[in-house]
């Protein structure tokens, strides 16, 4: 029988590619300041979670409360889309069916994730969401207490090496999936318990298994 019971995602990078509006946001954000924009690979290799750190490397002078605000006055005017990735609803749907618990836990903006959730039909598929997560190491502890998670039937997927910190953190079972901003080379760094390629190898290797 599947010992992992409770699924928590990541939402950037893990369910959804959101990467053109985030890279558009941070250009404006350091031409704002006068700074060069990133390519879309430059970006990839540079950051970093939580948002602080990678802000206090190329804009250390700039408050982050006035970054936030820059951030989400830029993302509310991108013209660049959200898409889902590879499995994400299949895998949620998967989840519900075996009455298994889903839940979110990601940086992103209160207002994004329900604006974007509700564009590509996920805002019913979790049990609770956990946004503005700026340090997910600092919320994964009060998740599961909140939910009365059990760690050894749990598992938490994210796309960058922040997310298995955070898996390792709470001594919950870490997925690092590949669809998202940090590579292969990256994610192997921080060591998960397991890599897949996207969700619909984690469902076949994982949800499905009895």
């Amino acid at each position: 029988m599947n010992r992992f019971k409770n699924y928590i995602f990541d939402w950037s990078g893990t369910l959804v590619d959101d990467l053109g509006p985030v890279l558009d946001s941070t250009n404006r954000i350091f031409n704002y300041y006068g700074k060069d924009s990133f390519t879309r690979d430059e970006f990839c290799s540079e950051f970093c979670l939580p948002f602080k750190n990678f802000y206090d490397k190329f804009l250390p002078e700039v408050p982050m409360s006035e970054l936030e605000l820059l951030y989400t006055k830029f993302f509310n005017q991108s013209d660049e889309n959200v898409f889902l990735l590879p499995g994400a609803k299949e895998i949620l749907c998967e989840c519900r069916n075996l009455g298994f618990k889903t839940y979110l836990l990601s940086s992103i903006k209160k207002q994004h994730f329900e604006a974007q959730s509700a564009e590509l039909g996920l805002s019913d598929f979790f049990d609770f969401a956990y946004t503005e997560a700026l340090d997910k190491r600092d919320w994964i502890t009060m998740l599961l207490k909140d939910n009365n998670i059990a760690r050894e039937e749990t598992l938490f997927i994210g796309d960058m090496q922040h997310d298995i910190e955070t898996a390792r953190h709470a001594g919950v079972f870490s997925v690092g999936v590949l669809t998202g901003y940090n590579s292969k080379e990256m994610i192997e760094v921080s060591k998960p318990d397991l890599i897949v390629n996207d969700l619909f190898e984690l469902l076949d290797n994982i949800v499905n298994k009895t």
